[in-house]
């Protein structure tokens, strides 16, 4: 059987894991936050390339959502794909709300560094569980970021009790609720309810402090992960942002929204607006 790595190196275009150092980290956190790295060829400190920073979900890590590197290589934007705290290799601690900013500002700081990538053009879009975190680095990092999409993530209603003791039945094909409670760190569902709320947008000001100027919030009308009305509740709070909700689909809006997101950021970066070409390249679905 052929491993990994060797599986890896007869790609055209070689997919990087970068062990990108954790300078922000605080003592409980880990020295490093492991990130898939791919670089279009065309890439020079001349020409640098613009960043698209994918944030994974709540079970979809960077070996999955690799499935969109070879596409934005096509249309020359590196990518850069990282694990949210509490998933995956993130060294991030679970249950500290600050967490992720470290995390952020630690890849930031590694793209600055990188003389091929151009800092001035980082666009990050978060999947499901990860558009909870796009929609808080939008904020936390206002000045760093050209853009950030959030596709079915959360803001504040997720950590509501009552949403929290029924979504288990709901779209989620295990224990939503459980699962969310292990990847804050927490041991048991009713502990992680209890504190849940300190993780909301809303309650820590977040959402009403400013963000980057382009965000997109896109979501399926009839999400059954995520409460829709979290999309609502970012739109009202804080700085205008844009918003695309798809009707009669739920979590996420597939595929249509992938459709929706392709155009704005490739409106954003002055791409060819070819996106059917860049979905071809899309050999399997994603979700939560």
């Amino acid at each position: 059987m052929l491993s990994i790595n060797h599986l890896n190196s007869l790609m055209e275009y070689p997919i990087r894991e970068v062990e990108i150092p954790h300078l922000h980290r605080d003592d409980s956190e880990g020295r490093a936050i492991p990130v898939n790295f791919l670089l279009p060829p065309g890439a020079s400190p001349q020409r640098p390339a613009p960043v698209m920073m994918i944030f994974t979900g709540l079970d979809g890590y960077r070996t999955e959502l690799a499935v969109w590197q070879r596409g934005w290589l096509e249309k020359g934007v590196a990518t850069v794909v990282v694990e949210i705290p509490g998933t995956g290799d993130s060294p991030a601690a679970k249950k500290d709300p600050t967490s992720p900013d470290r995390q952020w500002s630690s890849v930031l700081d590694w793209i600055d560094g990188q003389v091929d990538l151009d800092s001035k053009r980082v666009v990050v879009w978060g999947f499901s569980t990860g558009g909870y975190y796009s929609l808080r680095v939008a904020h936390t990092h206002a000045d760093r970021l050209l853009g950030s999409i959030s596709l079915g993530g959360g803001a504040h209603h997720m950590f509501d009790r009552e949403w929290l003791t029924h979504v288990n039945k709901l779209e989620y094909p295990f224990d939503l609720a459980d699962t969310l409670a292990y990847k804050f760190g927490y041991g048991d569902l009713e502990s992680f309810i209890q504190e849940a709320h300190k993780f909301s947008l809303v309650n820590d000001g977040t959402l009403d402090g400013r963000c980057c100027r382009n965000v997109l919030l896109v979501n399926g009308q009839n999400d059954e992960i995520f409460p829709i009305e979290d999309l609502h509740v970012a739109l009202r709070h804080g700085m205008p942002k844009s918003a695309r909700v798809i009707e009669g689909r739920k979590h996420m809006g597939e595929p249509e929204s992938f459709f929706v997101i392709l155009r704005w950021i490739h409106d954003l970066l002055g791409l060819d607006g070819d996106i059917a070409a860049q979905m071809k390249l899309l050999p399997s679905r994603t979700k939560y």
